[in-house]
Protein backbone atom coordinates (compact mmCIF):
# COMPACT_ATOMS: atom_id res chain seq x y z
CA UNK A 1 0.00 0.00 0.00
CA UNK A 2 2.71 2.40 0.77
CA UNK A 3 3.40 2.44 -3.05
CA UNK A 4 0.08 3.46 -3.91
CA UNK A 5 0.23 6.00 -1.81
CA UNK A 6 3.49 6.85 -3.23
CA UNK A 7 1.98 7.14 -6.42
CA UNK A 8 -0.92 8.87 -5.20
CA UNK A 9 1.23 11.46 -4.02
CA UNK A 10 3.19 11.82 -7.10
CA UNK A 11 -0.31 12.06 -9.13
CA UNK A 12 -1.30 14.90 -6.86
CA UNK A 13 1.78 16.61 -7.11
CA UNK A 14 2.14 16.55 -10.75
CA UNK A 15 -1.34 17.73 -10.57
CA UNK A 16 -1.04 20.81 -8.53
CA UNK A 17 2.25 21.02 -10.77
CA UNK A 18 0.46 21.55 -13.93
CA UNK A 19 -1.99 23.63 -13.05
CA UNK A 20 0.44 25.93 -10.95
CA UNK A 21 2.48 26.04 -14.62
CA UNK A 22 -0.83 26.79 -16.61
CA UNK A 23 -2.12 29.57 -14.60
CA UNK A 24 1.33 30.93 -15.46
CA UNK A 25 1.88 29.90 -19.08
CA UNK A 26 -1.27 32.16 -20.13
CA UNK A 27 -0.27 35.19 -18.39
CA UNK A 28 3.40 34.50 -20.15
CA UNK A 29 1.56 34.03 -23.13
CA UNK A 30 -0.64 37.14 -22.87
CA UNK A 31 2.55 39.36 -22.04
CA UNK A 32 4.27 37.92 -25.23
CA UNK A 33 1.37 38.49 -27.58
CA UNK A 34 1.55 41.84 -26.18
CA UNK A 35 5.07 42.60 -26.46
CA UNK A 36 5.11 41.61 -29.96
CA UNK A 37 2.05 44.25 -30.81
CA UNK A 38 3.92 46.96 -29.49
CA UNK A 39 6.97 46.14 -31.12
CA UNK A 40 5.07 46.25 -34.77
CA UNK A 41 3.54 49.54 -33.59
CA UNK A 42 6.86 50.77 -33.19
CA UNK A 43 8.05 49.40 -36.06
CA UNK A 44 5.26 50.93 -37.94
CA UNK A 45 6.02 54.62 -36.17
CA UNK A 46 9.64 54.47 -36.98
CA UNK A 47 9.14 53.74 -40.47
CA UNK A 48 6.31 56.37 -40.48
CA UNK A 49 8.70 58.95 -38.61
CA UNK A 50 11.64 57.87 -40.99
CA UNK A 51 9.79 58.77 -44.30
CA UNK A 52 8.66 61.88 -42.69
CA UNK A 53 12.51 62.82 -41.89
CA UNK A 54 13.53 62.08 -45.56
CA UNK A 55 10.39 64.29 -46.46
CA UNK A 56 11.57 67.10 -44.02
CA UNK A 57 14.88 66.89 -46.07
CA UNK A 58 13.52 67.20 -49.26
CA UNK A 59 11.57 70.27 -47.88
CA UNK A 60 14.20 71.74 -46.30
CA UNK A 61 16.91 71.43 -49.22
CA UNK A 62 14.37 72.74 -51.38
CA UNK A 63 13.71 75.84 -48.82
CA UNK A 64 17.62 76.64 -49.17
CA UNK A 65 17.15 76.81 -52.77
CA UNK A 66 14.75 78.97 -52.78
CA UNK A 67 16.43 80.84 -50.39
CA UNK A 68 19.87 80.94 -52.32
CA UNK A 69 17.53 82.11 -55.34
CA UNK A 70 16.04 85.23 -53.60
CA UNK A 71 19.66 86.11 -52.29
CA UNK A 72 20.52 86.34 -55.97
CA UNK A 73 17.32 88.48 -56.95
CA UNK A 74 17.73 90.86 -54.39
CA UNK A 75 21.50 91.29 -55.56
CA UNK A 76 19.85 91.78 -58.73
CA UNK A 77 17.06 94.49 -57.79
CA UNK A 78 19.46 96.73 -56.02
CA UNK A 79 21.85 96.64 -58.76
CA UNK A 80 18.95 97.58 -60.71
CA UNK A 81 17.66 100.30 -58.77
CA UNK A 82 21.36 101.89 -58.85
CA UNK A 83 21.10 101.96 -62.54
CA UNK A 84 17.51 103.48 -62.06
CA UNK A 85 18.58 105.98 -59.84
CA UNK A 86 21.55 106.76 -62.18
CA UNK A 87 18.69 107.27 -65.04
CA UNK A 88 16.90 109.43 -63.06
CA UNK A 89 19.56 111.64 -61.94
CA UNK A 90 20.81 111.95 -65.82
CA UNK A 91 17.49 112.89 -66.67
CA UNK A 92 17.38 115.49 -64.12
CA UNK A 93 20.03 116.89 -65.48
CA UNK A 94 19.62 117.23 -69.33
CA UNK A 95 17.95 120.14 -69.96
Amino acid sequence: MPEDANGASRSKMADLFFKIMSVLVIPLLGWGVKLEVTNAVQDTKIAQLQADLKEAAGIEKEVQTNSNTLGRLEEKLNAANGNLKDIKELLRRTP
